[in-house]
């Protein structure tokens, strides 16, 4: 099918030529025949589908150019995408005379906006809340308006804009033309077209995977720590010449900036807190390419009019698995390949499977790029350079002819001082130091495991023992498969009644103290920290390793960090309160039980030579007989 089957009128059809499209896609096929027919639409497709143009070409149709009045209204959630619909708009009417449009949108003087009004604009696409403003004002006259289109009608009401809507929507004409366009129907979508239309017809665009076929999809396990460094390797081995970086927050945003220009990349950010004009200076700047990186919230995922991003990579993972779908549309747009990188922690691995079950992708595991090999690909690229340079024609420089050296000897040192000029120094990250217990498994002599040398280890403390019934299988099961500690790191593990002690191996200290930091064994919550021991008197003592000390006074020692209040919280159904009194006389009173609701605490105290002893109401350790 092509477009001139739709019915369209011959100017947008020489506007759709100029712009190149041959065919249209199922949602235009689909939507523009009833929309131009007058038929109120629920289009339901996904981001990069060609909604613009399915709800754009009817509703320019409809416009009267002789009245210089808004007669079309788009509602849009960000300031980015009421923009891009305008560009859209203003390149098919390209040979319609007197049609003309301008985006209306907050964070922006009134001056320009109120003045695109006066001018008489037909086609008026803008953001909920200064639309509102507007006509409330009395500056947006809404009497002759034909028709209503609401574009990413689920991210509007997502952002809370339903108020500002209906408000809105009750001034409109009752006479008009409703287009609703969306990726998903939601309830309170349906609820809003209920209110909104009368019997629409509703076009549905099934997609099977709801990520961009063309787009490769991989994920490097990294620490947050390491992430900037690794973002740099992928710029230096030319694996990102032009990317677009996703994080959640503006400040990890200011951060992956402030981070990429200490290292001299050409680099931007954008996020809510930027003036628009900065943001439309910043976004212009990416289009020319100038900046080779645009680090961005989520506000610019939707409505970004980019074609020729050829990485996207996400920083942090997205809360939200149709936000990552979101994206990585900013890539393998209008046919082309591109490539999506994800970084991630341990404690994403759940996220990370919602996400590929939602989008029926496996994404690729990718290692971390090495210095060397970021080295060997720095040079390789030179090399490339040279040769290009020669069958360029290049010239022997005049300047070089007198000098009494060996072709090769002259090549190497030019060699040598091209690579060193602009050579970055790479820092040192975790990942770089690969662990001395890969590849290890399991012994050949008696098929233990291999096991982490005592002398050279440092000690994790765990703020949970003996009490919560923490054994040295729970502790190490939790290093091994919440920790990701590799075979073999974890060494000694003492148990000690409020705390426990692990020796595990220097190279895994990062990690483990990233992962475990908040995390549950034996159905309570713990933290990991290392152990820096407490001081034991003198000048000298404080600053002492828990290593060399060694665990012969530990037991000793008074821990913090351990929360009895809590437990006993947890365990509250062995409590008095709420049992009938029958029942409280048959087990005995407070008072004749020897160690109150602490099983356990008998045989820990005898082993230490202990008195026995109860706790009694107030939570003090009392003695028997007292």
């Amino acid at each position: 099918m092509t477009f001139s089957e739709l019915g369209i009128c011959p100017e947008i059809l020489e506007a759709i030529e100029v712009l190149g499209f041959d065919t249209p896609s199922p949602i235009q096929q689909r939507a523009i025949p009833p929309a131009l027919a007058g038929a109120d639409i629920v289009g339901l497709s996904h981001t990069g589908s060609g909604k613009t143009l399915a709800f754009s070409i009817p509703a320019l149709e409809s416009i009267d150019p002789q009245l210089h009045a808004v007669q079309v209204l788009c509602l849009a959630p960000t300031r980015e995408l009421a923009v891009q619909i305008c560009r859209e708009v203003e390149k098919l009417s390209l040979f319609l005379e007197g049609v003309s449009a301008a985006p209306i949108y907050g964070g922006t003087s009134f001056g320009p906006q109120l003045a695109a009004l006066k001018r008489g604009m037909q086609f008026v696409v803008g953001t909920p809340g200064r639309l509102l403003d507007l006509m409330e004002q009395g500056e947006l006259d809404t009497s002759h308006i034909r028709v209503l289109i609401l574009d990413e009608a689920d991210e509007m009401l997502d952002m809370g804009f339903q108020e500002d809507i209906e408000r809105l929507i009750a001034g409109l004409p009752l006479q008009r033309q409703t287009l609703f366009f969306s990726a998903t129907m939601s309830p309170g979508i349906r609820a809003l077209i209920g209110r909104l239309s009368e019997d629409p017809q509703e076009i549905a665009i099934e997609r099977p995977v709801l990520t961009v076929p063309t787009c490769e999809q991989s994920v490097y396990q990294v620490l947050f720590s390491s992430r900037i460094e690794v973002l740099s390797r992928l710029i230096e081995m030319g694996r990102m010449k032009r990317g677009l970086v996703f994080a959640n927050t503006k400040r990890v945003v200011d951060d992956i900036v402030d981070g990429l220009l200490a290292r001299g990349y050409a680099v931007d950010r954008l996020h809510g807190d930027m003036p628009q004009t900065l943001r439309e200076r910043v976004m212009d700047s990416f289009r020319k390419g100038n900046l080779s990186v645009l680090v961005a919230t989520d506000i610019a995922a939707r409505g970004l009019d980019i074609d020729d991003v050829d990485v996207v990579v996400n920083f942090e993972l997205p809360r939200d698995p149709e936000d990552y779908v979101h994206r990585i549309g900013r890539t393998a747009r209008a046919g082309r390949k591109g490539k999506a990188v994800t970084f991630i922690g341990r404690r994403d691995f759940s996220l990370l499977s919602r996400i590929e079950r939602f989008t029926g992708t496996k994404m690729q595991r990718e290692k971390v790029m090495t210095a060397d090999q970021v080295e060997h690909s720095r040079r390789e690229a030179l090399v490339d350079s040279i040769i290009e340079q020669a069958h360029a024609g290049a010239e022997y420089p005049e300047e070089l002819r007198d000098i009494d050296l060996e072709p090769e000897q002259l090549v190497a040192a030019l060699f040598n001082l091209l690579a060193e000029k602009g050579r970055r120094e790479l820092q040192e990250i975790p990942e770089d130091r690969p662990s001395r217990f890969e590849g290890k498994g399991e012994s050949e002599g008696d098929g233990r495991r291999e096991r982490v040398s005592p002398e050279n280890t440092v000690t994790l403390f765990m703020n949970g023992g003996k009490l919560l019934g923490i054994r040295p299988k729970d502790v190490a099961g939790l290093f091994y498969n919440e920790g990701g500690a590799p075979k073999g790191s974890v060494g000694d593990i003492r148990i000690f009644l409020k705390h426990s002690l692990i020796e595990v191996a220097p190279e895994v200290v990062p990690q483990l103290l990233e992962a475990l930091s908040t995390c549950r064994i034996c159905g309570y919550e713990v933290n990991v920290r290392e152990d820096k021991g407490l001081p034991q008197g003198g000048a000298e003592s404080p600053h002492r390793s828990a290593r060399r000390r060694g665990f012969e006074s530990r037991e000793e020692r008074s821990r913090s960090g351990w929360c009895e209040r809590s437990y006993r919280e947890d365990r509250r159904g062995d409590d008095d309160e709420g049992v009938p009194e029958n029942r409280r006389d048959a087990r005995g009173s407070r008072s004749n039980r020897s160690y109150g609701r602490y099983p356990g605490r008998e045989a820990a105290a005898r082993e230490r030579g202990a008195e026995p002893f109860y706790l009694n109401r107030f939570g003090k350790r009392r003695q028997r007989g007292e």
